[in-house]
């Protein structure tokens, strides 16, 4: 018997430089109507809204951009419908998001991913990653994040506009945590590790 499928009913895959190699982050999605392959989707948002995904991109990308140096570009964002019972993944949709980050101050810090963890409304957490943006690995914030970028992000992911979707079929609706940490792969394919 297949297994159900965490992703279904869809994700949003976004490739974006990386020290060493392309990063791809997965944003899961609740189409507003069933998706049709080569037209470009739309999603619902946490407020009861629907949103088309280039609108999508920069309502994400404004608040997320700026947790990145200028030197990360963000390319290709490609849309998939999956089957709630096979997993079967079915490509709808892809778009260039043509941005890059927008701190020209703090350097891009190699091999640290940071994850912003939310509690959804089904009492299951939604992960968020950013993987080698402008953050030191060991931060930790716990039930508030600090002023700033990730106060803007967090503000977003909590909004009514926000359109990712936890992969328990329900929206984010409270911040649990912002913690950082080198990550082991990007350490050993770096040659940086101790083992």
């Amino acid at each position: 018997m297949p297994l159900s499928s965490a992703l279904a009913p869809g994700f949003v895959r976004i490739s974006y430089s990386g020290s060493s190699e392309p990063h791809h982050m997965i944003l899961p999605i609740d189409f507003d109507v069933p998706p049709t392959p080569g037209t470009e989707p739309s999603f619902n948002q946490r407020g009861g809204g629907t949103v088309a995904l280039t609108a999508a991109l920069d309502l994400f990308f404004d608040p997320y951009a700026p947790m990145y140096n200028v030197g990360t570009a963000f390319g290709i964002a490609e849309v998939y419908a999956v089957d709630p019972v096979s997993g079967v993944r079915t490509f709808i949709y892809a778009l260039n998001v043509d941005r890059t980050g927008e701190d020209a101050i703090n350097p891009q810090i190699a091999l640290v991913e940071g994850v912003f963890v939310f509690k959804c409304a089904s009492g299951k957490p939604l992960k968020i990653y950013t993987m080698e943006g402008i953050f030191a690995a060991d931060a930790r914030n716990i039930g508030t994040p600090p002023a700033g970028v990730r106060t803007t992000f967090v503000d977003y992911m909590l909004s009514d506009e926000n359109w990712v979707w936890g992969r328990s079929n329900s929206f984010p609706i409270a911040f649990i945590s912002f913690t950082s940490k080198e990550n082991d792969r990007l350490r050993v394919q770096s040659g940086f590790s101790n083992f």
